[in-house]
């Protein structure tokens, strides 16, 4: 079995990530949780909940955001009214915690539900939704479908037809009957359970290519760690692709499950839970996270494990979406945001992007944005890569020995002034305005060469350790400099260490062996 790969095995890549914007949401719930009682019912203190997001589905379009909570409501933020802070719209409500979304594109010309919502719950219901019509304070719920004995874990729409996937560990289709094409919506009645799985099934994916006569495929993987394959396909009829009952799903797989009678798309390899599934078409690649802490990637065509990556940072990833420009896999975790290159096989890029639980990424409307979703708000990023940052106008003429960013308050103004230093071994301190990479001064050092930097901020002043022991206190107004104390040997580290409210120390160290260090206050 391949060996599994950490995060942290690989170089990044010249990356950039760009926070484009916070978009909050206002969770506060208008009526109370399932089985609280309103106030003056009860008796003593009743502790507040507070809604939590359960299930999303966004519309690039539209720039509609449709979530569940898990106060049993669906709700709509309409990001298209460009305000930081956003006002939701209550579509209507389940008697559960909603468990699932999926939101239909109304351009789409050949689904008999374009422009409908639907949302699965923990009442193990699914309702379809017109989210253009409302009546009093919701909208038009245009049919609730019940079969499922379990809660809807999630659902999928082609055409005439739902999928739809739950704890019972079922996968049921439902299609629309023919001949409504005169009246404004289509009605939906089931038509089979697909399979029934060894678990809980937890998550679908269905995707088609380009390519002609690809009907795609859809992927559903269950809590036992099982992933399968179903197909549609045309039992009888023309050889054209056509949403009528001429279509029939069928399950498909090249391995026996030796546990169950049911062929499966891929062995078992996760040890836990399979929490989302992603299938790339024109990749022919399957990407599956689970609660085992590891990213997989699939072979889809020769069925078999392309690679496995355990997440470093000690938690499990908790969403992913496709960039099918760079061929790239966003993943997200608890706190941070990873790039996966698919055709180098790892990770690009990773950066810490929110202290809060990280729960959905999508694709923003934005050409290279995607929306990352927390507990209370949406930020929407965009990865810059192969950035050129080797030409600065004004740059040093020698290698860089040191950089150091200084954020603190210059000459009588109190405002924050952020500024970049640098030092090289052409013998120069530069000053930079971070903003543009402006220099805007350059001190030349004429004695010896500069080997270390940093600043003491309460008197605007850098520090330079060089080479021949001796460490120099800049003023930037007047650009001279003041010997502070000597070494033995070239200095090759200066910080500055806060221990009081009032003093400061300045810790040198050189490059004799064993090392040596000097402790300097500076006032």
């Amino acid at each position: 079995m391949m060996p599994a790969l950490k995060a942290a095995e690989f170089e990044a890549a010249t990356a950039e990530f760009i926070h484009v914007d916070t978009i909050s949401l206002q969770l506060n719930s208008t009526r109370p949780r399932l089985g609280e009682l309103k106030p003056g019912f009860a008796q003593g203190v009743k502790k507040v909940h507070t809604p939590k997001l359960s299930a999303i589905s966004y519309l690039p379009d539209k720039r509609h955001l449709y979530a569940g909570i898990d106060t049993g409501e669906l709700r709509l933020w309409d990001f298209s009214v460009g305000a930081r802070k956003q006002a939701w719209l209550l579509i209507g409500s389940h008697k559960g915690s909603i468990t699932s979304v999926a939101a239909i594109s109304a351009s789409s010309r050949v689904n008999a539900a374009a422009g409908l919502v639907l949302s699965g719950s923990a009442d193990a219901s699914i309702k379809v939704w017109d989210v253009k019509l409302r009546v009093q304070e919701t909208h038009v719920c245009v049919q609730t479908l019940v079969g499922h004995s379990g809660t809807v874990t999630s659902l999928v729409h082609r055409g005439a037809c739902i999928l739809s996937s739950s704890t019972d560990c079922t996968v049921r289709i439902w299609k629309a009957i023919e001949g409504r094409g005169m009246l404004k919506y289509p009605w939906f009645e089931p038509q089979a359970v697909l399979i029934k799985m060894s678990g809980w099934v937890t998550c679908m994916n269905y995707a088609a290519s380009a390519r002609v006569g690809d009907f795609g495929t859809l992927y559903a993987a269950d809590a036992a760690a099982a992933i399968v394959k179903i197909n549609p396909c045309i039992v009888d009829g023309p050889n054209v692709w056509k949403e009528t009952s001429q279509i029939q799903w069928k399950l498909t797989g090249a391995m026996k499950d030796p546990k169950l009678s049911m062929l499966l798309a891929f062995s078992r390899v996760h040890d836990r839970t399979v929490s989302h599934i992603r299938y790339l078409p024109d990749e022919g690649l399957v990407a599956t996270l689970a609660f085992d802490n590891t990213l997989r990637i699939f072979n889809a065509i020769q069925a078999t494990l392309r690679c496995t990556v355990v997440n470093d940072t000690g938690g499990p990833f908790t969403g992913m979406e496709h960039d099918p420009v760079r061929s790239q896999l966003l993943v997200i975790d608890k706190n941070h945001l990873h790039v996966w290159d698919l055709a180098r096989d790892h990770f690009v890029a990773r950066k810490r992007i929110s202290q809060h639980p990280l729960l959905a990424i999508f694709k923003s409307s934005g050409k290279g944005e995607f929306g990352i979703v927390s507990a209370g708000a949406v930020d929407i990023w965009k990865v810059e890569q192969d950035l050129d940052y080797r030409i600065v106008l004004g740059g040093h003429t020698g290698p860089v020995v040191a950089l150091h960013a200084v954020n603190g308050a210059l000459g009588e103004s109190e405002a924050q002034d952020y500024r970049v230093l640098s030092i090289g071994q052409d013998d120069s301190l530069r000053l930079w305005d971070p903003f543009d990479m402006t220099c805007l001064r350059v001190l030349k050092e004429t004695r010896s060469e500069l080997t270390a930097l940093t600043f003491f901020a309460a008197g605007n002043t850098p520090i330079t350790g060089h080479d021949d022991g001796s460490i120099w206190l800049w003023n930037l107004e007047t650009g001279t400099a003041v010997d502070l104390v000597h070494h033995t040997n070239s200095v090759t580290c200066l910080v500055m260490a806060q221990v009081s409210q009032l003093d400061q120390l300045l810790f040198s160290a050189d490059c004799a062996l064993p090392s040596q260090g000097c402790i300097q206050p500076v006032t």
